[in-house]
């Protein structure tokens, strides 16, 4: 089964751009949402294995459905494609659950970038399906052993030249 990704970007023709590029490269399948508001929506029902979104989009931007996806999805990465960059705003995408921003000026960089954050996705899955699981049953576990108290004898005192009180 192809990969799934969610694409979210306000112009039509930047997304169309982008989707032939995808399906292109890796023959991934690819999900339009016009705003972010749709991409919350899709990325429920659809349950993609990666989002693409802008920064600047209608009803929803970027960070405030990032921010919704990755509660739902902590898992699915989210990637920003946007033409606003700044280190601040790279502090609030990784706030709002965004693992990678991209200028749409270095756009050359989305593919490496998608595939990198997928193949790491790829590769916790695959780390957490060869973690086995120990079941133990309660009766198996055994308390731990308690020493037995013993009665604690006061230390003899030390000999002195000292005489002793008398009373």
């Amino acid at each position: 089964m192809p990969q799934r990704i969610l694409i979210a970007d306000d112009n039509p023709t930047f997304r169309k751009a982008l989707r032939q590029l995808l399906e292109g490269v890796d023959h991934w399948e690819v999900v339009e949402a016009r705003d972010g508001q749709e991409a919350v929506a899709l990325s429920v029902e659809v349950r993609p294995d990666m989002i693409v979104l802008d920064l600047a989009m209608p009803e929803k931007d970027g960070f405030t459905a990032a921010r919704e996806i990755s509660t739902l999805f902590p898992a699915t990465p989210i990637l920003m494609c946007t033409m606003h960059i700044s280190p601040q705003l790279e502090v609030e995408a990784e706030k709002s659950g965004i693992r990678k921003v991209i200028s749409k000026v270095d756009s050359i960089l989305l593919v490496p970038a998608i595939q990198q954050l997928l193949n790491r996705q790829d590769a916790a899955v695959q780390d957490a399906k060869s973690v086995p699981i120990q079941v133990v049953a309660a009766e198996a576990v055994a308390a731990p052993a308690v020493a037995p108290t013993a009665a604690v004898e006061p230390a003899p005192e030390p000999p002195s030249d000292l005489p002793k009180n008398v009373a």
